[in-house]
């Protein structure tokens, strides 16, 4: 995600499984596994929360960054390709090279070995426009340089276009026959610590929760119980008691 732009990650699946299968309304907060025969292959699309590109890993929640982590376990016995999802009307700054680099050690594999990027779009776009964006843009060529000059654009609005994913399932068969036909390692040991971590982390903010909605409990009560001698004071005073009437509810917001 960049300045506030969705890269369409939920969607892209979407479209490479021929089915509505990921939730497009909301952000993704966990991890996904789907699967589904497309083209006469059985594919499976695993469907990542994803992170601000601006920001560095000690700034994604750290919950976000478990769900990374943990997706890699959910298509034993690895992924074979990674799919790096961005916008072609995203222009990234230097700022984004250490950022990927610091979230793809969260998967403590050769990602880029084994990862394309996939350029989405929801309105027509030619080669032609996306190849003069990558020609002035050096963010984007170091990106493509560390996997390999790998690429595919999907255009996400036009679902008719079936050949868009047929062409991007060759080039994923290409990448994992270069690849020697080798999944992405993964330690299967982490995963049972990763699911204990997102079970305490969430056991932890369901507290809090609760401890804030107790405490928002009763200074709504304490609230109410001024704002009635305030209102009542009103038909003595109109000008100092409107004011704190006014100032308690911003406060209350």
């Amino acid at each position: 995600r960049y300045n506030d732009l969705h890269s369409g990650k939920s969607s892209a699946g979407n479209f490479i499984l021929g089915q509505n299968v990921f939730d497009t309304s909301r952000r993704t907060a966990q991890s996904e596994a789907r699967q589904q025969e497309v083209f006469s292959r059985r594919v499976t699309v695993v469907d990542t929360p994803g992170w601000w590109w601006h920001y560095s890993r000690e700034n994604t929640p750290k919950l976000d960054q478990i769900e990374i982590q943990n997706s890699v376990h959910l298509c034993p016995p690895g992924p074979h390709v990674f799919l790096l999802v961005i916008p072609v009307s995203s222009d990234l700054s230097q700022i984004v090279k250490p950022s990927l680099k610091q979230h793809l050690e969260l998967f403590n594999a050769d990602v880029f070995s084994h990862t394309i990027v996939l350029f989405t779009a929801v309105s027509p776009c030619s080669d032609k426009k996306i190849e003069s964006k990558i020609r002035t843009s050096p963010v984007l060529q170091w990106i493509l340089q560390q996997c390999g000059n790998r690429k595919h654009f999907l255009n996400i609005s036009n679902r008719e276009d079936r050949d868009q994913v047929k062409k991007l399932l060759e080039k994923i068969e290409t990448l994992i026959t270069n690849n020697g036909f080798r999944h992405c390692s993964v330690d299967r040991s982490q995963g049972e610590t990763l699911r204990k971590e997102m079970r305490d982390l969430t056991e932890r903010a369901s507290k809090r929760f609760d401890q804030v909605q107790k405490q928002r409990k009763k200074l709504k009560l304490q609230t109410e119980g001024r704002l009635q001698l305030y209102l009542f004071l009103i038909s003595y005073n109109i000008s100092y008691p409107i004011l704190i009437v006014v100032v308690l509810w911003f406060f209350m917001l």
